[in-house]
């Protein structure tokens, strides 16, 4: 019984290799096989395309942030001013500045978190239009180049290739136009 789990456990992965490289061990066809790997995380950073949309969109939350950080310099005064006033203050006015201090600290964070969720959704909205962007430059340019097989490296867990087989290059001057398809 062990005999045979052991077995069937390798059979699907002996068949595969049979069917891949055929009976013999030569590849079928007897032509190399081109398997390619893509970095897609070093695509998006380092093609045109890739970067502009993430920059326009770091540039509106540094904006954003911006305003935000005015706000609580502006908050920071108040609890200031508070402070400094106190002294001098009736309770009711003490009492109604506190308040008005507690309702812009939870309207500040209340609109940081808004803002927070709000650029997380752009930024997975932009970064799956560009990998659907990426994603089609591979397709046709694997097509175009004979590969059997492109792999995105950090998906698959790649431990080892060589240098000939990252693509990455090839795909950032596909993709921002610059005539990548051709052969390697």
């Amino acid at each position: 019984m062990r005999m045979r789990r052991g077995m069937s456990k390798g059979l699907p992965l002996l068949v595969l290799i049979t069917l891949f490289f055929g009976v013999d061990g030569a590849p079928v066809g007897a032509e190399a096989v081109k398997i390619g790997l893509v970095d897609l995380q070093k695509v998006l950073v380092e093609s045109k395309k890739g970067r502009e949309p993430l920059t326009k969109l770091k540039a509106d939350m540094d904006a954003k942030n911006r305003d935000l950080d005015a706000q609580e310099k502006k908050i920071r005064q108040m609890v200031a001013d508070l402070e400094k006033q106190q002294s001098v203050l009736s309770e009711a006015a003490r009492k109604d500045k506190e308040k008005v201090i507690q309702k812009a600290k939870v309207d500040l964070n209340r609109t940081a978190e808004d803002l927070n969720r709000e650029f997380g959704e752009r930024e997975r909205d932009v970064r799956q239009q560009l990998v659907r962007e990426v994603t089609t430059v591979v397709q046709d340019y694997g097509k175009k180049n004979g590969y059997v097989l492109i792999i995105e490296v950090r998906a698959a867990g790649v431990m080892y290739s060589s240098e000939g087989a990252d693509i990455s290059k090839e795909i950032i001057a596909a993709y921002d136009g610059g005539g990548g398809s051709q052969k390697k």
